[in-house]
């Protein structure tokens, strides 16, 4: 499997998990398809938005690619208590000392 002017060395270098998120790529068609299924996914997204209701929730390229949408954009997932934190960082003069226990 040499790609893209690698070498059998450079492929050898590759840790076990790259090769193996680089070989499920390959195997599920998102190398080269990321694009095409984005671009479709928008454009979807925008025809449907367009023949809705008013009263309707909008559509996002998220309620269109469904499952897909997190294979191709990784979100972390963040606890409550680590959104609570990324809100209260943001507020003037907030220090992170005051939270801390002693």
């Amino acid at each position: 499997m040499i790609f893209n002017g690698h070498t059998q060395d450079t492929i050898d270098a590759l840790d076990e998990a790259t090769m193996n998120d680089i070989m499920v790529m390959y195997a599920d068609g998102m190398v080269g398809n990321k694009n095409l299924m984005v671009t479709l996914g928008t454009l979807t997204a925008g025809v449907f938005n367009y023949i809705r209701g008013n009263n309707s929730q909008p559509y996002s390229l998220k309620s269109i690619l469904g499952t897909t949408y997190n294979y191709i954009y990784q979100e972390a997932d963040l606890s409550a208590s680590e959104s609570l934190l990324a809100y209260m960082s943001q507020a003037q003069g907030f220090n992170l000392d005051k939270f801390k226990g002693k």
